[in-house]
């Protein structure tokens, strides 16, 4: 199974993490948290939801760690200047703020990233290619 393009990899429903975050909450009649997603460095305003192929993909969630994988060249590309974060960049998913702490490249299939406990963003590195993934670390800081 590879890292964030092969499908969920729990079955822990996304109502678990919402509860602490009841602010940015989807309407009651929606079962998927989408929040927005904001990267300043990035220029990136967009929302998270749960879909690959429109935009930002929330594919993992639990009650330590967030996943969310995007495109670099493909579709929307949301994440095509990833490589540009930086530890200390500041970013936010929905009313949740992280900081970036450090980035990693892995081979696709290495699914240990998401033993981290934060946020995890990945991509696929290089750009355009499915070998390996790029993955940023953020720590959540409120």
């Amino acid at each position: 199974m590879g890292l964030a393009f092969a499908g969920p990899l729990t079955t822990a429903p996304v109502e678990a993490a919402r509860a602490s975050t009841d602010s940015v909450s989807s309407p009651a009649a929606t079962s998927a948290w989408s929040p927005r997603l904001l990267i300043p460095r990035l220029g990136l305003d967009v929302q998270a939801g749960s879909s690959l192929d429109r935009g930002p993909w929330l594919y993992y969630q639990d009650a330590d760690t967030i996943g969310i994988a995007g495109h670099r060249t493909t579709h929307t590309h949301p994440f095509l200047r990833l490589p540009e974060l930086r530890p200390g960049d500041k970013i936010q998913l929905g009313t949740l703020r992280y900081v970036v702490k450090r980035h990693a490249i892995v081979r696709a299939t290495e699914v240990w990233v998401l033993r981290y406990k934060g946020l995890v963003l990945s991509a696929c590195h290089p750009a355009g290619s499915s070998a390996y993934r790029y993955v940023v670390f953020a720590a959540k800081v409120s």
